[in-house]
């Protein structure tokens, strides 16, 4: 029986990269004029460049979907940089960004 049971473990899908970043608004260190990031709430849903993406996955430094929405509703594949530092700062297109505590939008 136990021997079915890692069978079944082994032959299912990869687990998903435990190492994610917390849901909530991250802003740009530094003032720059680029828009913030969020994460969440729910899983895989994350809005980046101005898109509103389901079903993304965040792995090995980049965050891919197969649908995001721009503003104007068109759904387009999207595959970006975005890497979680250690410190859980994010790291996209060369700029640092910290997650906002509850309370406001990004300064």
């Amino acid at each position: 029986m136990r021997l079915l049971a890692l069978i079944a473990l082994l032959a299912g899908p990869a687990a998903a990269d435990p190492y994610q970043p917390a849901p909530g608004l991250y802003c740009p260190e530094e003032a720059r004029d680029v828009p913030a990031i969020f994460i969440g709430p729910g899983a895989g849903e994350v809005g980046i460049d101005l898109m509103d993406c389901r079903g993304a996955r965040i792995a090995g430094g980049r965050v891919t979907s197969r649908q995001c929405y721009s503003n104007g509703g068109v759904a387009v594949p999207y595959d970006a940089e975005l890497a979680l530092l250690p410190s859980g700062v994010l790291l996209h297109d060369g700029v640092r960004f910290r997650r906002r505590p509850k309370g406001g939008p990004c300064p």
